[in-house]
């Protein structure tokens, strides 16, 4: 009678199922930080991307419908920012009026606590501008466009309030920080409408 050699039955060791798993850990802990921060990147850049999208909106409905219109930042919660179409003087929003949401850990900055914003008004300004870009970034001071789609400062007058090329050559700029990272990223509006985002980086600001 013929007797048939058993088979070693394959498998781990132990040892190999220790190693696989820290090597696991070690890649994990490399790979996780720099998904988190590109995470935080994507929010901040999100954020900017609706939020230049939300100002050309605003653009073309004004000189759609033939008057000015105002882009406010709420202070929330929820942030959120909007075109007052309806014209309710940044205080609140209605059925219609275009609206964002900006990122929990997305914040407007005042342009007083930006970093070089004398180097970033030399790159959207022409070389020695006298106009004094207005800062969108704080609640209650919106991005404005008139009726020819460009930037501009409002005025009184008879029976309201006017806002076109008689207040001056207009520009505005918004600042927005990531809490969690204190990256920055601004867009910038020039006199002549043209809207622009920007990243700060080592090397100073430089466009999106």
């Amino acid at each position: 009678m013929r007797c048939e050699k058993s088979k070693a039955q394959a498998g781990f060791s132990m040892v190999e199922l220790l190693t696989v798993a820290a090597i696991i850990v070690i890649v994990g802990g490399f790979a996780v930080p720099n998904i988190m921060s590109a995470l935080h990147m994507a929010r901040l850049r999100g954020s900017v991307a609706d939020f230049s999208s939300l100002l050309q909106t605003a653009r073309l409905r004004s000189v759609q419908d033939d008057r000015f219109y105002s882009t406010y930042i709420l202070a929330g919660p929820p942030q959120q920012a909007y075109v007052d179409i309806n014209a309710n003087g940044g205080t609140a929003v209605d059925p219609g009026d275009p609206l964002i949401a900006i990122s929990s850990e997305v914040t407007p900055q005042a342009a007083g606590g930006a970093p070089d914003t004398t180097t970033l008004k030399g790159q959207f300004l022409p070389a020695g501008s006298g106009v004094v870009p207005k800062d969108g970034s704080t609640t209650g001071t919106p991005v404005i466009f008139s009726p020819r789609g460009l930037p501009c400062t409002t005025q009184t007058a008879t029976g309201g309030s006017v806002c076109d090329s008689a207040g001056g050559a207009t520009a505005f700029w918004v600042f927005f920080q990531n809490s969690q990272t204190q990256a920055w990223e601004a867009i910038t509006v020039t006199p002549a409408g043209r809207i622009q985002k920007w990243q700060h980086g080592v090397g100073g600001w430089s466009k999106l």
